[in-house]
């Protein structure tokens, strides 16, 4: 019904129920939004494909580096970790139990304390 639009469009405008006339009947925000070309040209579209691709690339090395510098740091605690634990085995003073009868006479206090190996 394109004719109807067309009388609606020439009908004039009432008095507005604000009772602001002097102010101009407000847009609609599509028809204010400014349409970019569709169209860019191929040197433009290969320059920000270059640039993306860079951007990328960077990112990719910058996370590749952070994890590279977590892993190692997991590795190094986990080494700290071992070397202290060798080290605090080398400096316990061990007595071997050679009479098993012995561990039927502890109490369970005693026996949590003692390690197998």
């Amino acid at each position: 019904c394109g004719a109807c639009q067309v009388m609606t469009a020439s009908v004039p405008r009432g008095r507005p129920k604000s009772g602001r006339v002097w102010r101009a009947p407000g847009k609609r925000s599509k028809s204010v939004i400014a349409v970019p070309a569709l169209k860019s040209s191929w040197k433009k579209r290969e320059v920000e494909r270059a640039e993306r691709r860079a951007v990328k690339e960077y990112e990719r090395e910058l996370r590749e580096a952070a994890q590279k510098e977590k892993q190692e740091r997991r590795k190094k605690t986990e080494e700290k970790k071992q070397r202290k634990l060798e080290n605090e085995r080398k400096g316990e003073v061990v007595q071997k139990i050679t009479n098993s009868a012995k561990l039927k006479r502890l109490k369970k206090k005693q026996l949590r304390q003692i390690e197998k190996r």
